[in-house]
C-alpha cells in the first residue's frame, strides 16, 4: 500500500529553510565540521574535509560492529549490496580495519561481498583476505597515524577566515579571522547581516530618530 506524501506548507518549507541556515551559521562554521556548497542558487550542507575524516571514521566502526553482532548472533551472511556504491574512501578505511582486526570470522563476509562490487573494491577485498588467510602482521603504525590525526581533527584547526550568508540581502560575505576574534572578546555573536546591509540598518535608525 503506497503512503499519500502530504505537501508542506509555505510556512513550513521556510521553518526547515530558516533551521537549516541556522546549522550553517552556527554549527557548521563554528565548529567546521559542516560547510555550504551551492548548486546554483540553492545551498547544500556538506562535510568540510576535517569533518568528513570524523563521521568516516565513526562509519567504519559502526559498520564493523554490525558485524560483529551479525557474528556473536550466528547471523547468515547478509546480502552484501548494501556496501555497493558507498563512498570509495569509506570502503578502503573498512578494509584496512578489517586487516588490523586480524579476525578470520570476516572471511565470509568478504568472499560475499566480493562477489557483487567493482573490479577495483574486489582487489582490495581479495588482499584483505589474503592478509587474514596469510596471518600477515598488522601494520600497527598506519592505525596509530590515522587515530592521531582523528585526534588533532576533534581538537581543531587555527582559526580562518570564514565565509557568511546575510540574513537580510541574501548575499556571502567574508568573515575575518581579526573580526571573530574581536566579536568573541566583545561577547557578541556572529553578524548576522553583511557590512553593506548592517550600515543602512544603522542609517535608517538615525533616520527614524
Amino acid at each position: 500500500m503506497t503512503q499519500e506524501k502530504k505537501q508542506l506548507s509555505e510556512a513550513d518549507i521556510r521553518a526547515i529553510l530558516r533551521a537549516a541556515d541556522e546549522l550553517i551559521a552556527v554549527g557548521g562554521r563554528r565548529l567546521l565540521f559542516l560547510d555550504i556548497e551551492y548548486s546554483g542558487k540553492l545551498p547544500m550542507i556538506v562535510f568540510t574535509e576535517r569533518g568528513w575524516e570524523i563521521e568516516r571514521d565513526q562509519m567504519v566502526d559502526e559498520l564493523l560492529q554490525e558485524w560483529d553482532d551479525w557474528l556473536a548472533a550466528e547471523k547468515p551472511v547478509p546480502d552484501m549490496h548494501y556496501l555497493k556504491d558507498r563512498n570509495r574512501g569509506m570502503i578502503l578505511l573498512l578494509l584496512d580495519k578489517i586487516k588490523e582486526s586480524n579476525n578470520e570470522r570476516y572471511i565470509p563476509y568478504l568472499n560475499e561481498w566480493e562477489k557483487i562490487d567493482y573490479k577495483k573494491v574486489r582487489a582490495a577485498i581479495r588482499r584483505t583476505i589474503q592478509a587474514l588467510e596469510s596471518d600477515e602482521p598488522v601494520d600497527l603504525d598506519a592505525a596509530r597515524e590515522r587515530n592521531t590525526s582523528i585526534q588533532q581533527a576533534l581538537r581543531g584547526f587555527e582559526p580562518r577566515d570564514v565565509w557568511l550568508k546575510c540574513w537580510e540581502c541574501g548575499e556571502r560575505f567574508l568573515f575575518t579571522v581579526g573580526e571573530q576574534q574581536f566579536y568573541k572578546q566583545k561577547g557578541f555573536v556572529d553578524p548576522k547581516r553583511c557590512p553593506s546591509c548592517r550600515a543602512k540598518r544603522d542609517d535608517d535608525i538615525w533616520i527614524d530618530d
